[in-house]
């Protein structure tokens, strides 16, 4: 299979100390150093460790352990859950604004910035959190909103939680003490660009397989706006999966929450021309009042 699509991807794996696990359009993967990834790459950290990717514009992101990610366009990442320090490096004029969304709320590092962005971590099962490392970040709800909402921005040191029961952005002047308890040991230091390894991959060089319900299924039934975004629509992107009968029946058993897959499994019947009406019954009906 070539994968042309990732000769164009921004974001490389400049370091790990895990093996993290990718999938490109509908195949699974395990990403080692050095791999380039495409653009809608859905990318996944373990239980024991992290990994760091950066970009060709100057933003570097850590990611955490058991967190997933989706790298979309224009240095967009949607965060399902888990942990992401980001470093946006970048201040010139042709640079993509790095932004961070969860199903619930966008942010984005100002010029020069640095933060600690989480989804539903430990202890904040309900909750989107971050803390403004240096410089600012732009927080803006994007979901259980009335009317249009305004940005919040956070300063350098400030930290907001926004829960689920209470969208409200609730802003102290530093963190948590439970935060720092619960986030990545290693988001204690500051993040830093790396170089880029020597080799890099634009195709994955370890075995792939395609994908099973269970790999994507917090993907389907998330409240994400990816997942149902035109250019990364999770039915146009893994539609093509419905042909394995362990997927399909997957996706039959959660349709309560994936009504979007009903029409692709149940297509409507075909529409049937009307019969000509009969007239043999006529003709006959006639002779016979007549004899």
């Amino acid at each position: 299979m070539v994968l042309g699509a990732h000769a164009h991807a921004s974001w490389t794996l400049v370091q790990a100390d895990t093996h993290a696990t990718s999938i490109f359009e509908t195949v699974l993967y395990q990403a080692d150093t050095g791999q380039r990834f495409a653009v809608n790459d859905i990318v996944e950290t373990p239980a024991d460790g992290g990994i760091q990717i950066q970009d060709d514009a100057g933003n570097s992101v850590a990611l955490g352990h058991d967190t997933r990610v989706l790298l979309t366009r224009d240095a967009h990442i949607a965060l399902l859950r888990g942990w992401v320090k980001v470093l946006h490096a970048c201040s010139t004029a042709n640079c993509s604004a790095l932004v961070i969304e969860t199903a619930r709320t966008s942010f984005m590092p100002g010029d020069e910035s640095a933060a600690v962005i989480a989804a539903s971590p430990p202890r904040y099962e309900d909750a989107d959190v971050v803390f403004c490392e240096s410089g600012t970040v732009s927080v803006l709800a994007i979901a259980g909103a009335r009317g249009k909402p305004a940005p919040v921005q956070l300063a350098a040191h400030q930290f907001a939680t926004r829960r689920a029961a209470s969208p409200a952005l609730a802003v102290t002047t530093s963190p948590d003490p439970m935060f720092v308890a619960v986030m990545p040991v290693a988001f204690r230091d500051a993040l830093r660009p790396l170089s880029m390894p020597k080799a890099i991959h634009n195709r994955p060089v370890g075995s792939m397989r395609p994908v099973d319900y269970d790999d994507v299924s917090d993907w389907l039934e998330s409240a994400l706006a990816v997942r149902t975004q035109p250019g990364t629509r999770f039915t146009d992107r893994f539609r093509a999966r419905l042909s394995d009968r362990a997927f399909r029946s997957g996706v039959e058993q959660h349709l309560r929450s994936l009504p979007e897959w009903q029409p692709l499994l149940y297509l409507p019947p075909r529409a049937t021309p009307p019969r000509a009406r009969s007239t043999v019954s006529l003709v006959y009906r006639s002779m016979f009042l007549h004899q």
